[in-house]
């Protein structure tokens, strides 16, 4: 699978996001979904799925082409600047998604 990060403003156009994060996808709904139930273990945290935006071939590259088109399950996590503005923000979202990913199901072969 693959899970990249990125950081969105919390102001765009004036308006404001209310989010904390979202996790995007486009073929990936089940992890996404794990991801985003990980997520919400917190209650404190506005999450979304496909917040602040969706996935679209023209403007992102690692889902639709390293993940989609492979058929890898991708997604893009994104997190609002300002939460990540400090080093104790940067290492209180670092352990929270250390959390909220799954664990990866190993393969066994006989």
């Amino acid at each position: 699978r693959i899970v990249t990060i990125h950081s969105f403003t919390p102001v765009f156009l004036g308006v404001a996001r209310p989010w904390h994060a979202g996790v995007l996808h486009d073929h990936a709904a089940d992890l996404a979904a794990a991801i985003l139930s990980g997520l919400r273990a917190d209650a404190s945290l506005n999450v979304a799925a496909n917040v602040p935006y969706v996935i679209s071939r023209d403007a992102d590259y690692a889902v639709p082409i390293h993940g989609d088109d492979r058929g890898i399950p991708a997604v893009l996590i994104e997190i609002r600047q300002d939460l990540l503005s400090t080093r104790s923000g940067i290492e209180e979202w670092a352990d929270r998604l250390a959390a909220a990913l799954p664990a990866r199901e190993t393969e066994t072969t006989s």
